[in-house]
């Protein structure tokens, strides 16, 4: 197990990289047209305003799933299957983004990545699963409550990178 653990962050980077260095760009070329055909995408949207304020929001995230990892050496078996539902979270998220580019029909940053990361994780999740001898109980649950926590997280994100983008936005302008 300890030579998986530290792959749940390892593929967040790599997937977030490819968000962090694409999202301003895309957004510019395209967020007007995507929040005029589906309004729910305006909010993520204004949320996103710098790359600095997206990067700060992928780190307060990072730091989560370093804790998370950390915690699975006590030995502790509730840390174990709390890290195997945050990675079935993160997962999850992965389907989310390739649903995004097929309901819009576009590449969106984090589409190749997430075709990338989609079969190595989905095979780490079943090796895991194995290793920790884990119940379908177990594993529903400790998905349930991850897939919770980031959504919930997601609105301390994106409140994050409004805020930081604000703020870098405004030391610029005093400059």
């Amino acid at each position: 197990m300890e030579h998986y653990v530290w792959l749940l962050p390892l593929l967040f980077v790599f997937h977030d990289f490819e968000e962090i260095i694409g999202m301003r760009v895309w957004l510019a070329r395209n967020g007007a047209d995507i929040s005029k055909r589906f309004p729910p995408f305006k909010f993520i949207f204004n949320n996103l305003t710098s790359t600095a304020g997206f990067a700060l929001a992928v780190a307060e995230e990072f730091v989560i799933l370093l804790i998370i990892c950390g915690l699975t050496f006590t030995g502790i078996r509730i840390f174990d299957l709390l890290w195997l539902g945050t990675f079935i979270a993160f997962t999850l998220h992965l389907v989310v983004h390739i649903g995004q580019a097929v309901v819009i029909r576009k590449y969106i940053p984090a589409l190749a990545t997430s075709i990338l990361v989609l079969p190595v994780s989905i095979w780490l999740i079943a090796d895991c699963i194995g290793l920790f001898k884990a119940e379908i109980l177990e594993i529903v649950i400790y998905s349930l409550v991850a897939t919770i926590a980031v959504i919930a997280n997601l609105f301390l994100a994106h409140w994050l990178a409004r805020w930081f983008g604000e703020w870098v936005k405004n030391a610029d302008d005093a400059d």
